[in-house]
Protein backbone atom coordinates (compact mmCIF):
# COMPACT_ATOMS: atom_id res chain seq x y z
CA UNK A 1 0.00 0.00 0.00
CA UNK A 2 3.23 2.53 0.51
CA UNK A 3 4.55 1.76 -3.02
CA UNK A 4 1.02 2.46 -4.54
CA UNK A 5 1.20 6.06 -6.86
CA UNK A 6 -1.44 8.20 -5.48
CA UNK A 7 -2.68 11.15 -7.17
CA UNK A 8 -2.38 13.53 -4.30
CA UNK A 9 1.12 14.10 -2.82
CA UNK A 10 -0.31 14.82 0.66
CA UNK A 11 -2.18 11.39 0.93
CA UNK A 12 0.90 9.91 -0.02
CA UNK A 13 2.27 11.90 2.58
CA UNK A 14 0.20 10.53 5.16
CA UNK A 15 0.25 6.74 3.99
CA UNK A 16 4.08 6.70 4.26
CA UNK A 17 4.44 8.84 7.65
CA UNK A 18 1.93 5.92 8.95
CA UNK A 19 4.22 3.34 8.01
CA UNK A 20 6.96 4.96 9.44
CA UNK A 21 5.46 5.13 12.89
CA UNK A 22 4.20 1.67 12.45
CA UNK A 23 7.83 0.82 11.42
CA UNK A 24 9.20 2.98 14.38
CA UNK A 25 6.66 1.55 16.78
CA UNK A 26 7.72 -2.28 16.38
CA UNK A 27 11.36 -1.38 16.19
CA UNK A 28 10.82 0.35 19.37
CA UNK A 29 8.68 -2.25 21.12
CA UNK A 30 12.42 -4.42 20.87
CA UNK A 31 14.45 -1.83 22.05
CA UNK A 32 14.57 -1.86 26.09
CA UNK A 33 15.03 2.18 27.18
CA UNK A 34 16.18 3.58 31.00
CA UNK A 35 14.90 5.82 33.06
CA UNK A 36 17.42 8.21 32.59
CA UNK A 37 18.29 9.92 29.28
CA UNK A 38 21.41 7.84 27.98
CA UNK A 39 24.30 10.28 27.48
CA UNK A 40 25.71 10.30 24.29
CA UNK A 41 27.96 7.72 22.80
CA UNK A 42 31.03 7.38 21.10
CA UNK A 43 30.93 8.47 17.53
CA UNK A 44 29.87 5.93 14.86
CA UNK A 45 31.67 3.72 12.37
CA UNK A 46 31.48 2.60 8.84
CA UNK A 47 30.76 -0.80 9.35
CA UNK A 48 28.77 -2.57 12.26
CA UNK A 49 31.00 -3.83 15.16
CA UNK A 50 34.18 -1.71 14.31
CA UNK A 51 35.33 1.88 16.10
CA UNK A 52 36.73 4.72 14.94
CA UNK A 53 36.57 8.25 15.26
CA UNK A 54 34.17 11.58 14.97
CA UNK A 55 35.62 11.65 11.25
CA UNK A 56 34.19 8.79 10.22
CA UNK A 57 30.05 8.43 8.47
CA UNK A 58 27.95 5.91 9.43
CA UNK A 59 26.64 4.71 5.84
CA UNK A 60 22.55 4.35 5.32
CA UNK A 61 21.96 2.07 2.20
CA UNK A 62 19.06 1.25 0.13
CA UNK A 63 19.73 -3.01 1.49
CA UNK A 64 17.16 -5.32 2.49
CA UNK A 65 19.00 -4.91 6.16
CA UNK A 66 18.30 -1.32 6.51
CA UNK A 67 14.71 -0.25 7.83
CA UNK A 68 13.07 2.31 4.99
CA UNK A 69 10.03 2.45 3.06
CA UNK A 70 9.62 3.39 -0.51
CA UNK A 71 7.62 6.82 -0.50
CA UNK A 72 7.32 10.11 -2.61
CA UNK A 73 9.39 13.34 -1.24
CA UNK A 74 7.11 15.41 1.11
CA UNK A 75 6.84 19.38 1.01
CA UNK A 76 4.43 20.20 3.88
CA UNK A 77 4.79 23.50 5.94
CA UNK A 78 6.14 21.85 8.54
CA UNK A 79 8.74 19.93 7.05
CA UNK A 80 12.55 21.04 7.48
CA UNK A 81 13.61 20.14 3.73
CA UNK A 82 17.29 20.89 2.50
CA UNK A 83 18.67 19.49 -0.90
CA UNK A 84 17.68 16.21 -1.51
CA UNK A 85 16.79 15.16 2.24
CA UNK A 86 13.45 16.00 4.20
CA UNK A 87 11.88 15.44 8.02
CA UNK A 88 8.44 15.39 7.50
CA UNK A 89 6.77 17.40 10.47
CA UNK A 90 10.42 18.05 11.70
CA UNK A 91 9.97 22.38 12.11
CA UNK A 92 6.85 21.49 14.02
CA UNK A 93 9.02 20.53 17.39
CA UNK A 94 10.19 24.04 17.89
CA UNK A 95 6.79 24.57 19.76
CA UNK A 96 6.11 20.93 20.94
CA UNK A 97 7.04 19.61 24.32
CA UNK A 98 9.54 17.56 24.25
CA UNK A 99 7.60 15.03 26.64
CA UNK A 100 4.95 14.54 23.84
CA UNK A 101 7.46 13.53 21.48
CA UNK A 102 9.50 9.94 21.60
CA UNK A 103 9.98 7.76 24.74
CA UNK A 104 8.95 9.16 28.74
CA UNK A 105 12.57 9.49 29.80
CA UNK A 106 14.95 8.86 27.14
CA UNK A 107 16.47 11.38 24.67
CA UNK A 108 15.31 9.55 21.47
CA UNK A 109 13.14 11.35 19.41
CA UNK A 110 12.04 8.89 16.14
CA UNK A 111 11.47 10.63 12.73
CA UNK A 112 12.55 9.38 9.83
CA UNK A 113 14.56 10.60 7.16
CA UNK A 114 13.32 10.98 3.39
CA UNK A 115 16.21 11.05 0.61
CA UNK A 116 14.92 11.84 -3.03
CA UNK A 117 15.63 9.00 -5.90
CA UNK A 118 19.04 8.12 -6.66
CA UNK A 119 20.67 10.86 -4.09
CA UNK A 120 23.49 10.35 -1.48
CA UNK A 121 23.03 12.85 1.07
CA UNK A 122 25.61 12.99 4.33
CA UNK A 123 24.28 14.44 7.52
CA UNK A 124 26.20 15.83 10.18
CA UNK A 125 26.19 17.06 13.62
CA UNK A 126 28.46 20.55 13.80
CA UNK A 127 28.97 19.67 17.57
CA UNK A 128 28.32 17.20 20.09
CA UNK A 129 24.68 18.63 21.69
CA UNK A 130 22.53 15.54 19.57
CA UNK A 131 23.28 12.66 17.72
CA UNK A 132 21.65 10.87 14.33
CA UNK A 133 20.17 7.63 15.45
CA UNK A 134 20.07 6.13 12.30
CA UNK A 135 20.85 2.42 11.29
CA UNK A 136 19.72 -0.64 11.80
CA UNK A 137 23.01 -2.45 11.80
CA UNK A 138 24.16 0.05 14.60
CA UNK A 139 21.15 -0.63 16.66
CA UNK A 140 19.58 3.14 15.64
CA UNK A 141 22.84 4.00 18.49
CA UNK A 142 23.28 8.07 17.95
CA UNK A 143 26.34 8.76 15.42
CA UNK A 144 27.62 12.47 14.79
CA UNK A 145 27.44 12.03 10.69
CA UNK A 146 25.31 9.65 8.42
CA UNK A 147 25.27 9.13 5.01
CA UNK A 148 22.02 8.27 3.21
CA UNK A 149 21.90 6.67 0.14
CA UNK A 150 18.53 6.72 -1.60
CA UNK A 151 17.15 4.00 -3.24
CA UNK A 152 17.45 4.18 -7.22
CA UNK A 153 13.88 3.59 -8.43
CA UNK A 154 12.05 5.87 -5.11
CA UNK A 155 12.21 8.38 -2.98
CA UNK A 156 13.52 6.22 0.43
CA UNK A 157 11.94 7.23 4.11
CA UNK A 158 14.55 5.71 6.57
CA UNK A 159 13.45 5.06 9.79
CA UNK A 160 15.19 7.02 12.47
CA UNK A 161 15.37 10.15 14.51
CA UNK A 162 17.73 11.91 16.93
CA UNK A 163 18.96 11.79 20.47
CA UNK A 164 18.80 15.37 21.56
CA UNK A 165 18.09 16.08 25.46
CA UNK A 166 15.53 18.24 26.75
CA UNK A 167 15.53 22.08 24.42
CA UNK A 168 18.08 22.82 22.21
CA UNK A 169 18.93 24.16 18.77
CA UNK A 170 21.23 21.98 17.20
CA UNK A 171 23.08 22.67 13.91
CA UNK A 172 23.25 20.16 11.33
CA UNK A 173 25.78 20.19 8.12
CA UNK A 174 24.16 18.92 4.88
CA UNK A 175 26.14 17.83 2.04
CA UNK A 176 25.68 16.22 -1.13
CA UNK A 177 27.65 16.20 -4.63
CA UNK A 178 27.59 19.38 -6.80
CA UNK A 179 26.12 21.60 -3.57
CA UNK A 180 27.81 23.53 -0.90
CA UNK A 181 27.68 22.06 1.86
CA UNK A 182 24.32 23.61 3.63
CA UNK A 183 24.30 24.21 7.52
CA UNK A 184 20.38 23.98 8.78
CA UNK A 185 20.08 24.98 13.00
CA UNK A 186 16.79 22.44 13.89
CA UNK A 187 14.95 23.69 16.94
CA UNK A 188 14.09 20.95 19.21
CA UNK A 189 11.44 22.24 21.43
CA UNK A 190 13.78 25.54 21.98
CA UNK A 191 11.10 27.82 20.15
CA UNK A 192 12.66 30.28 17.30
CA UNK A 193 16.62 29.67 16.55
CA UNK A 194 18.13 32.01 14.87
CA UNK A 195 19.28 30.62 11.63
CA UNK A 196 16.06 27.79 11.56
CA UNK A 197 15.82 28.92 7.96
CA UNK A 198 17.53 26.73 4.94
CA UNK A 199 17.04 27.49 1.12
CA UNK A 200 15.56 24.83 -0.63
Amino acid sequence: MLNATIASGRRALTLSTAGLIAVAGLLSACTAKSGDPAPLPAPAVTSPGGSGSAAEVREIECTAGEAHVRTEFPAGPDDLVAGSVSWPGLRGWATADPADVGDAGSADRKIGAVIRAGQVVTVAVADDSAGLNYGQAWGYSPAHAVTFHGCADSDTAYIGGFHVAGRRCVRLIITEEGRAPTPVTVSFFAGNCASAQVSR
